[in-house]
């Protein structure tokens, strides 16, 4: 039900001093009246009254008035927005220290097992790295090494070109000959090789050219051909590697070795800056295959050769002359 305003009526300070003094007044006045009408049997008592009455005019007068809303509201059980709970925040370090160093174990533990983990897995992956390595780099030489007058080179496939010029008749084409057969059959079968002889011209294996021409396994009917072949060449004249070393790029081989006993006397080694390179994704470049040089039994030549395999990714191997 709908409630109406009370009034208060509040006297200020002021009008209480006020009331107090007229109060006073009024009473010693009316000590005197009564004085007065005792010994004056009754005269004067009207102006008596009268003037009573004009000094109760002089009563306090209300200065202030406060109306306050009064409305009785019923409690509430529910809180409000601004309600919060009064908590007891106080841990004893005894209570707290357990817990921490509770949580602090199972983190360490997390740790050692995520550190293992991690471990385990690089060591896994660098294991299948050695492995990859290793099958590239020709670890297991039974199967990914071939070497040819101390050079070795790594991979499955490989292209010996040899020199066939005069200058290489006698010991030295007998020494060739004779490691040429032994380096062939030490390859394994999985792997393959093709033979070009160069003097004024190039010379593939059997005259075949690629693509006619294909690499070969060391079988042994390949090995007796090969050796057949070997000895019908002819030796001519001059020393043009650049035709033979043009073939063996075509082939796409593993690697090169390139023999001679002299002074290359053509583009060899201009060709092969164009021909074997290839530019990487950061703009580097570097050979496609590399090549091997092997000077056989002289001096002549040297420098020449040494720089071929050191622009080609190859190594230079110089062979010196066996003393009877």
């Amino acid at each position: 039900m709908k409630r109406l305003p009370k009034i208060v009526l509040v006297p200020t300070t002021t009008d209480a001093i006020a009331f107090v003094v007229s109060l006073c007044i009024h009473l010693t006045a009316a000590i005197a009246l009564a004085f007065c009408l005792v010994m004056g049997g009754g005269q004067g008592g009207e102006s008596l009254l009268v003037s009573l009455a004009s000094e109760s005019s002089t009563a306090p007068e209300l200065t202030s008035v406060v109306i306050e809303n009064h409305v009785e509201l019923e409690p509430s059980t529910e809180p409000t927005e601004d309600f919060v709970p009064e908590l007891n925040t106080s841990l004893s370090l005894d209570t707290v220290t357990p817990v921490v160093e509770e949580r602090i174990g199972t983190i360490g533990t997390l740790q050692s097992e995520l550190g293992s983990q991690v471990k385990l897995a690089s060591a896994s992956a660098g294991s299948a790295e050695r492995i990859r390595a290793s099958e590239a780099s020709g670890s297991d030489k039974s199967k990914t090494r071939a070497t040819f007058f101390g050079a070795e080179a790594y991979g499955n496939r490989f292209v010996f070109v040899i020199d066939s010029s005069g200058s290489m008749r006698g010991p030295r084409w007998d020494a060739l000959y004779a490691e040429l057969m032994r380096a062939i059959q030490s390859l394994s079968e999985d792997q393959e090789f093709f033979i070009i002889s160069f003097d004024s011209i190039a010379h593939p294996m059997f005259g075949e050219p690629p693509p006619k021409g294909k690499f070969l396994h060391p079988e042994r009917k390949s090995i007796e051909r090969v050796s057949s072949w070997l000895r019908s060449i002819q030796l001519g004249h001059q020393t043009f590697p650049s035709g033979a070393v043009g073939i063996a790029m075509a082939l796409k081989p593993d690697a090169v070795f390139l023999l001679s006993d002299g002074e290359i006397n053509d583009s060899t080694v201009q060709d092969l800056r164009v021909w074997n390179r290839i530019q990487e994704e950061d703009g580097s470049v570097k050979p496609r295959f590399p090549i091997h040089t092997v000077l056989l039994h002289s001096q002549i030549g040297f420098a020449t050769l040494e720089l071929i395999a050191q622009e080609n990714g190859g190594t230079f191997t110089p062979v010196s002359a066996r003393i009877p």
